[in-house]
């Protein structure tokens, strides 16, 4: 039994004042749901587990006849608010269900529950009927609504259901209390129709965004095919999602687009934070300066910047100044390809105004992907964080001194100072012999707290342990992955290293396995058998601050 107890809430002392005895509750619908029960006696119980047999078979109505005559009538409106807030919990399609149920525990739960609008703020609609969309809008009054849409399009022929389905949505009186919008849509392959066109018509009739969303906050819509399209088109949203020219949602400030794109936007302005993803088996999102330049112009007041399976073609427009987005703390660029233009369109602000900044697979020049994954990220307590991830590349080609030099490049004039730094390598193949010759020192030189593969260290970077030499007396804690296959040259080297840095007069405090978050337990078992192998070869504790 999981138990929510709220002693100290004024309303549940109230609450144990007018129930002086155990007084239980049964929420009992029809076609029975979980069951639960509420024990209001020094604080509020919840347990999801069956009811007794006597009462499964109860109908409703006597079920509900009966929590009338109890003594649960007396409770306050306030308290029977808590009690929804502990059932119906986060705002989910699920919870508002939950919600439905509470209002058949008596008419006078009924009539409480349901004079509430803001419980009822929530509206999902999936595979719902109608009437039961309408009537949880109805309930909500006037409040601000958050709207979600999850739906399968299975082609144009269809429309008229998806349209029933959302129908009381597009009543004035409801679209303009539309705060936060989230739209999911499948798109279901249809041999008789090209799904795209099909359900760009579709989306044109259903009209949702010819009404005007004056509170609008928050936008986001994806689109998920079940299919491979060979010509890899996005739908198009320009002509059916953002047609308010006449009336743009001026409040509107988080946008998200997954698997669509509009081209221009011009009517969206002044967003604080903006998602674009495109499909993984189709082609990427092109952003140009014709296109993408105009939008980031009207939203320098960005703060969340996050691109994903987008491409920035060389740049059409020499001269143009880059737009500059001074209040961006987090950007994140995932599988970007083409990158030279991208700095034609954004100028990067320093690193270290950033608060957060993940850079995964961004290309070279000369090709489509670029083998590297830079993350960083920061808290206000521990400063800047930067880890690097070595993941193996789409092509057999060399990883050559532009994949470290790309990086130093953007942080020149940042001076980020990262005090943690992680390089981790991902299915490492030494019989490639890859490496490089610049020296990422810069990113270490101002490291606390370092962890590194030793394959890296080994074979992509093989000077690494010499310039590791070179960190300052801050640096405290080293941690090591070990992989299977490693030749003692790799312990000689990790011992040489704590040597050094006792001899220097700045002896780290500790050596640490290095650990993974996705790792199977069957991998974290032979990972730490393999890591207090490898620790006890070493023979450092000599070497150690603490000694």
């Amino acid at each position: 039994m999981s138990a929510i107890t709220v002693a100290r809430e004024p309303l549940l002392a109230l609450a144990r004042d007018i129930i002086s005895t155990d007084n239980t509750l049964t929420v009992g619908t029809g076609n029975p749901p979980p069951q639960h029960e509420f024990s209001l006696r020094g604080g509020l119980t919840r347990r999801d587990d069956a009811s007794p047999p006597s009462a499964l078979i109860l109908p409703r109505l006597v079920i509900a006849a009966q929590n009338g005559f109890s003594l649960i009538n007396k409770l306050p409106p306030e308290i029977i608010m808590i009690i929804s807030e502990f059932v119906a919990g986060p705002k989910t399609r699920e919870s508002t269900f939950e919600l439905v149920k509470m209002t058949h525990v008596c008419q006078y739960w009924r009539v409480t529950l349901i004079s509430f609008p803001r419980l009822w703020s929530s509206v999902f609609v999936e595979n719902d009927h109608k009437e039961f969309v309408a009537a949880c809008l109805e309930r909500s009054g006037r409040v601000p609504l958050d709207v979600c849409l999850d739906m399968t399009f299975r082609g144009y022929k269809y429309r008229r259901k998806y349209q029933a389905r959302i129908y009381p949505l597009l009543n004035n009186d409801h679209t303009e209390r539309i705060r936060k919008l989230d739209i999911r849509l499948t798109l279901a392959e249809d041999p008789e129709e090209i799904a795209d066109e099909a359900f760009g018509r579709a989306l044109k009739e259903l009209k949702l965004f010819s009404s005007s969303l004056p509170f609008l906050e928050s936008l986001s819509f994806s689109v998920h095919p079940e299919f491979e399209s060979d010509d890899d088109t996005y739908t198009d949203l320009r002509r059916y999602l953002f047609g308010w020219n006449a009336s743009p949602p001026t409040r509107l400030r988080h946008l998200t687009l997954h698997g669509c794109y509009g081209g221009l936007i011009p009517s969206i302005k002044n967003l604080t934070s903006f998602e674009l993803a495109g499909v993984e088996h189709f082609a990427p999102i092109e952003l140009d300066q014709r296109t993408f330049l105009p939008f980031v112009s009207g939203n320098k007041s960005l703060v969340s910047l996050s691109l994903a399976h987008c491409s920035f073609p060389v740049p059409e427009l020499p001269r143009v100044t880059p737009i500059k987005l001074s209040g961006l703390k987090t950007l994140r660029l995932s599988n970007i390809r083409k990158s030279p233009g991208f700095p034609s369109l954004i100028e990067i602000p320093a690193l270290k105004a950033l608060s957060s900044l993940h850079i995964f697979a961004l290309p070279r020049e000369n090709y489509d992907y670029y083998n590297a994954d830079f993350r960083a990220c920061a808290r206000s307590d521990d400063g800047f964080q930067l880890s690097i991830d070595i993941l193996e590349p789409y092509f057999d080609e060399p990883i050559e001194d532009r994949m470290t030099s790309n990086w130093l490049g953007i942080t020149r004039n940042a001076d980020p100072r990262p005090t943690f730094v992680r390089f981790e390598r991902q299915d490492p193949d030494p019989e490639r012999g890859w490496g490089i010759k610049v020296s990422p020192l810069p990113l270490l030189i101002h490291a606390e707290v370092l962890e590194i593969s030793v394959f890296f260290a080994d074979v992509w970077y093989s000077k690494l342990w010499h310039d590791l030499k070179k960190i300052g007396p801050q640096l405290t804690t080293l941690r090591l992955e070990v992989i299977e296959g490693m030749g003692p040259a790799v312990a000689k080297s990790v011992k040489r290293f704590f040597r050094a840095r006792w001899m220097k007069g700045s002896p780290l405090t500790s050596l640490e396995r290095m650990t993974f978050d996705d790792m199977s337990e069957e991998d974290e078992a032979k990972a730490i058998k393999l890591w207090e192998e490898f620790r006890a070869s070493l023979d450092i504790d000599q070497y150690l601050a603490t000694q």
